[in-house]
């Protein structure tokens, strides 16, 4: 009769009863997994905008450029404009020749984001290497 001794105790027959912190433990592997995740979505999310306000900056260059008498640095302002709209900082823009004329035949726009602590959302440093490269050259 030890069988049903074993049913009749207290608390033996009720299911999940040897369960306890069974659910802490499972949150407590599957939640940094998932958090991994949604913030790496972010980030890639982040690191797609910041590439989308690159070569929207670069073709506005390109079009400012096109305009006799403009010069580098008006060019440079209204690239400059639409990266900080997008919130992307520490960008060097390189524009050649610096006057823009009747002579000019070509203008060439380079752009270097890189993608650090200052554009990136989550992520504090990446390796130097990971930096995103544009470059125009219009013919008028």
């Amino acid at each position: 009769m030890k069988l049903n001794r074993d049913i009749n105790r207290v608390g033996a027959s009720v299911p999940g009863r040897n369960r306890r912190g069974a659910t802490a433990v499972e949150f407590a592997l599957v939640c940094p997994i998932v958090l991994g995740i949604m913030f790496g979505m972010l980030e890639i999310s982040r690191m797609s905008t910041i590439i989308d306000a690159a070569r929207t900056s670069v073709i506005t260059g390109a079009r400012e450029a096109r305009v006799f008498n403009s010069s580098s640095e008006t060019i440079e302002e209204e690239m400059e404009e639409i990266l900080t709209l997008f919130g992307v900082r520490d960008t060097n823009i390189e524009i050649s020749p610096s006057v823009i004329d009747a002579t000019v035949e070509t203008v060439s726009i380079d752009i270097e984001v890189p993608f650090n602590a200052a554009n990136g959302l989550f992520l504090v440093t990446l390796p130097q290497s990971n930096n995103l490269n544009l470059n125009i050259e219009i013919t008028r």
